[in-house]
């Protein structure tokens, strides 16, 4: 089983017309964790990814100078990959998860953003990257 989630939703409260979506992601983390130790036995695992900011995403609905501002942000570096994220990024995270030689993993919250999540939100990227 394998969960799409926004992680930073259920970690943080600076966007709070989201405060809905991000109690919803915080209990759908736990439900994971939850799922992953009842359904162990049976050899099924249960893992979430949280994908960062992705193209062809929710991005898209959001007004024009945030996606544009967004954008600017990653390729000068809050994202170590200096790009936004892709659904194929996203999928093959996804198809990895499922394959056998994934079956150890269990109970976890993958990251697949580029880095973005490695990043320190009070020190300026430039000064992060060297």
């Amino acid at each position: 089983m394998i969960a799409i989630t926004y992680a930073p939703g259920g970690r943080t409260g600076g966007l709070q017309p989201w405060v809905a979506m991000g109690s919803a992601k915080a209990a759908l983390e736990s439900l994971v964790r939850y799922f992953a130790v009842t359904l162990a036995q049976r050899g099924i695992t249960v893992n979430a990814v949280s994908p960062g900011w992705t193209e062809d995403s929710v991005l898209n609905s959001l007004p024009e100078p945030v996606q544009t501002a967004v954008r600017g942000w990653h390729t000068a570096g809050w994202t170590p990959m200096k790009r936004l994220g892709t659904p194929a990024d996203i999928g093959n995270v996804v198809a990895l998860l499922c394959r056998e030689e994934a079956g150890w993993i269990t109970g976890q919250l993958i990251a697949a953003d580029g880095g973005s999540s490695l990043m320190n939100a009070e020190v300026p990227p430039e000064l992060q990257l060297g």
